[in-house]
């Protein structure tokens, strides 16, 4: 059973209403909101150098970029380096979203690059977007048509902005939504757990790692 990260917040009453409503087992009773699908595309979300910056504490980070996370974005690349090479060795397509924020006149500029540790591999997407969801103003649609898959796997971050818009967008087409507890990352602790939360209740399947790695296995032998 998956030990989300969010339960240390819950009051026994959160507890109550989650289960009897049925959150638990089936999520948002309006939509099949929860799902694995059986052909999913992994996406790394701008898990680049002015969102990264150094390994070192936030507050420190901050003083370089101030969209630094430091040790947090590093805790979750510890995760996510392996996680995509797990993917890739079993035949998952990865792309990768960068963020061109508007104060950037050079797209090219270094602080935009995809951090080395994770960096894409040759022949690999990378679709640069100027909003929080990938899918606005980007081709990301097409292309999950045009490979016929039916899910994504999301890593990166912030949890609270970027992938859950693009989560919300990814469910409201129809697609199913897989998030590796571990491989998300965001500045704000409480963010990030009640993002994950909200996800999970009403958009997203929300699971460990391993649990991860173990549906991919189940869906390539």
């Amino acid at each position: 059973m998956t030990e989300h990260i969010w339960d240390d917040l819950l009051t026994e009453r959160d507890r109550q209403v989650i289960k009897k409503a049925g959150y638990d087992e089936a999520g948002a009773s309006s939509w099949d909101s929860r799902g694995l699908g059986t052909d999913p595309l992994v996406l790394v979300i701008d898990v680049q150098r002015l969102v990264v910056g150094e390994d070192e504490p936030i507050l420190d980070a901050i003083e370089d970029y101030r969209t630094a996370m430091g040790e947090i974005a590093w805790d979750a690349i510890e995760e996510i380096g392996p996680f995509l090479d797990f993917a890739r060795e079993h035949g998952l397509p990865v792309a990768y979203t960068r963020v061109v924020p508007t104060s950037y006149d050079d797209p090219d500029h270094e602080d935009l690059d995809i951090v080395e540790t994770v960096a894409p591999e040759p022949g690999e997407t990378v679709i640069d977007k100027s909003y929080a969801s990938a899918f606005y103003g980007t081709d990301l649609l097409s292309r999950l048509v045009r490979g016929s898959h039916d899910s994504v796997i999301i890593v990166g971050n912030s949890t609270s902005g970027c992938v859950r818009a693009t989560s919300i967008d990814a469910q409201q087409n129809g697609f199913d939504v897989i998030l590796p507890q571990e491989c998300l990352f965001d500045r704000i602790e409480a963010s990030h757990k009640v993002a994950l939360l909200d996800l999970w209740m009403k958009y997203a399947e929300v699971l460990e790692r391993d649990e991860v790695e173990t549906y991919v296995e189940e869906i390539t032998e």
